[in-house]
């Protein structure tokens, strides 16, 4: 089969996802995309709200409803404000249908956000990008479901991607947008996503971000600690959100 040419930041209409509509209940459909070849970046676009809010599998080839059977570590955090495993769901497999692994996988947007940061191969995170999507952008059963407080965003992480997400600090990126291939970059030891998500003050964004390298600068490692482990960004368990019923957001 001959791959398509898809561009990074463009949205796969045949992408597994969850839309609102007064006038069905969501569903979701799996695409039957598995590779592509000539990845792009595309130039910075303003803000386009959505017509619907939309939530995306972070899988174009997985819908939502089928993550659950590919979790290959599931969220199990330490206590907030303290480091370790596992702060986020890493999804994977060895073999599904007619693919041998999940490396090469489309890595697309959960949500409509801007770019908070654009990280190359460091350690932990490898290959990574954080987008925020801020709190008036989300319906209020969805914020008030995931605790979202006044003058907060929510922020999704997408870790140990195949190479660099060709996107910029401050650039919006829409929903089912591609981000890039899954890969096993920084600490990965297999090829597997690894997706973290936040709540923390709107407007962060992030220069850099590393650790447990000797060579990660002062500022690299200070950004690391605010996200992991100074209580300013409460992590919680993204299968949580990707699970959430939009169909509760149009019942009396």
């Amino acid at each position: 089969m001959i791959a398509e040419e898809v561009t990074i930041g463009e949205e796969v209409t045949t992408s597994p996802t969850a839309a609102i509509s007064p006038e069905a209940t969501p569903t979701y459909v799996s695409s039957s995309r598995t590779q592509v070849s000539g990845l792009k970046p595309i130039a910075t676009t303003g803000y386009e709200p959505a017509p619907a809010f939309t939530i995306c599998s972070p899988l174009a080839s997985v819908s939502i409803d089928e993550l659950p059977q590919i979790i290959s570590a599931i969220y199990k955090p330490p206590p907030l404000g303290q480091e370790g495993r596992h702060q986020g769901v890493d999804f994977s497999y060895w073999r599904r249908g007619e693919q041998v692994s999940i490396e090469g996988e489309i890595v697309q947007a959960v949500l409509a956000g801007q770019v908070a940061a654009v990280i190359p191969d460091r350690m932990p995170y490898g290959n990574m990008l954080i987008l925020e999507t801020p709190g008036e952008d989300l319906p209020v059963a969805l914020a008030e479901f995931i605790r979202l407080e006044p003058g907060e965003s929510l922020y999704i992480l997408y870790a140990h991607m195949r190479s660099e997400p060709a996107f910029a600090v401050d650039q919006w990126v829409k929903t089912c947008a591609l981000l890039g291939e899954v890969g096993k970059s920084g600490n990965a030891g297999v090829a597997h996503l690894h997706l973290e998500m936040r709540l923390g003050p709107a407007g962060q964004t992030f220069k850099g971000m590393a650790y447990y390298e000797d060579n990660a600068t002062e500022e690299e490692r200070t950004n690391y600690k605010l996200w992991r482990t100074s209580k300013t960004f409460r992590h919680f368990d993204p299968m949580v959100l990707l699970l959430f019923d939009l169909g509760v957001l149009h019942k009396p």
